[in-house]
């Protein structure tokens, strides 16, 4: 599609009424722009003002560039680096919004780091709300299309950063996927099921994590066997955490608590597991032995009825 140059005494694209040669040619911007204000144009007014600004863009080319971008932004910064783009002061703001209202209209198919960034706030607001089931189907989504990006040469989170850009880190924002889903899972106990499929495939995809990280998730795993009732499988599960983090008191305090939550141990064989897990803990000589010491002397009094 060919656009024709805007001329002097043609209406300005700002959707002002005014001649262009009286609005905004030469002008310097007075305030900032907002992306309502660039959805208020046609996709023809937008493609006119990047032009004007000395980006040389067709909704035929636009097309074409943005399969080569995880995200608007991006696009905008490579368009900066391609043309001798003319705009300044608050001018500089309208290449990447109006790279975001075109992505919207004209390739909502390819979903990009902004939409997956609306998305991911939309679940916080719904978690907030106490909507944890609404707010991780649509986490995980995210996920499902964030799992695309994901080449075998990023290791850990941190090396996946670089194909998402919002306003939440992923680092930070999978482990609050793990805490939302375990909360989902007290209300329908099929996102345990979809907590434990999801820290088995952030483990796999991303072994060289932080291993505290790492850890809390296959944890988060075997806890979530134990919510379903799948008592072998969750002593499976905390027997190669403890075997794999010997040193980690936390990791023998969660198979502790989670020891006997299938209701079908009798007291005095649970309480009889729990020290088990604990002297175990003190043999590895564990950081953190206080805790473990407190909590035998808990199950002690328990026991005695002190």
């Amino acid at each position: 599609m060919t656009l024709p140059k805007i001329g002097r005494n043609d209406p300005c694209p700002c959707g002002s009424g005014k001649k262009y040669k009286k609005c905004c040619l030469g002008q310097s911007r007075k305030k900032h722009w907002s992306l309502d204000e660039v959805r208020s144009f046609t996709t023809e007014e937008i493609i006119l003002k990047l032009r004007d600004f000395g980006i040389n863009v067709t909704e035929e080319s636009f097309l074409k560039e943005v399969e080569n971008f995880y995200s608007a932004c991006d696009l905008a910064e490579h368009w900066w680096k391609t043309n001798k783009v003319t705009a300044k002061g608050y001018d500089q703001d309208f290449p990447w919004m109006a790279a975001v209202v075109l992505w919207e209209r004209l390739a909502p198919y390819i979903i990009n780091s902004e939409k997956l960034d609306d998305m991911m706030q939309e679940g916080y607001r719904l978690c907030s709300e106490g909507k944890e089931e609404e707010g991780c189907r649509i986490w995980l989504e995210v996920w499902e299309h964030l799992k695309k990006r994901f080449t075998p040469e990023m290791k850990s989170i941190n090396d996946a950063e670089k194909v998402f850009s919002g306003l939440q880190s992923l680092h930070n924002w999978c482990q609050d996927l793990e805490m939302e889903l375990s909360n989902a899972g007290l209300k329908g106990p099929v996102f345990y099921e979809k907590r434990i499929e999801y820290c088995r495939e952030f483990c796999s995809l991303f072994p060289e994590t932080k291993r505290l990280i790492i850890e809390n998730m296959k944890r988060a795993e075997a806890e979530s066997y134990f919510a379903l009732g799948l008592v072998k499988q969750g002593e499976k599960a905390f027997q190669a955490l403890v075997n794999e983090f010997p040193d980690s008191v936390w990791a023998y305090m969660a198979g502790e608590t989670c020891t006997g939550c299938s209701g079908t141990a009798r007291p005095r064989a649970i309480t009889t597991g729990r020290r088990i897990f604990y002297r175990l803990a003190l043999e590895q000589n564990v950081v953190g032995r206080e805790y473990v010491l407190e909590r035998l002397q808990m199950l002690e009094e328990e026991r005695t009825g002190r």
